[in-house]
């Protein structure tokens, strides 16, 4: 009985999935292999193409992959204590700040070693156009 129960609620939850994603219009690229639910999008195909096959070698999982994530990952959890302090917002979010201050910030020491992953990934900022915190 409990099987045929979450038979019931799974097959629901697949057919609502199904649904929505049928009512999602969805928009050709320019390159005309890529689709995207927002045409502003589009332009991120070919940054992530040259990405994978520039930066993190045809896509593999290299130590240039583990260090985009990690540094993804310290931009977005940036705080500062001393704003914070004073009652003022004290930052958070991805806003690309490790990278456009990075000699200031790489020097923080759980940033140590992201000077490298910043200056590989400068090139391709520049290529495409993009803010630091698009990348």
């Amino acid at each position: 009985m409990a099987f045929k129960s979450l038979l019931t609620i799974v097959s629901l939850a697949a057919a609502l999935t199904s649904t929505n994603a049928a009512l999602t219009r969805r928009v050709a690229c320019p390159d005309g292999k890529n689709t995207a639910t927002n045409a502003a999008c589009c332009q991120l195909f070919a940054v992530r193409e040259d990405l994978q096959e520039n930066l993190f070698h045809g896509g593999l999982c290299t130590a240039e992959a583990h260090e985009s994530l990690r540094l993804t990952f310290h931009d977005a959890i940036a705080i500062s204590p001393a704003l914070e302090a004073q009652g003022k917002f004290g930052g958070g979010g991805a806003d690309g700040s490790i990278a456009i201050f990075s000699e200031i910030e790489t020097a923080f020491h759980p940033n140590i070693g992201l000077d490298e992953i910043v200056a590989l990934q400068k090139p391709f900022i520049a290529r495409h156009n993009l803010s630091h915190a698009d990348l």
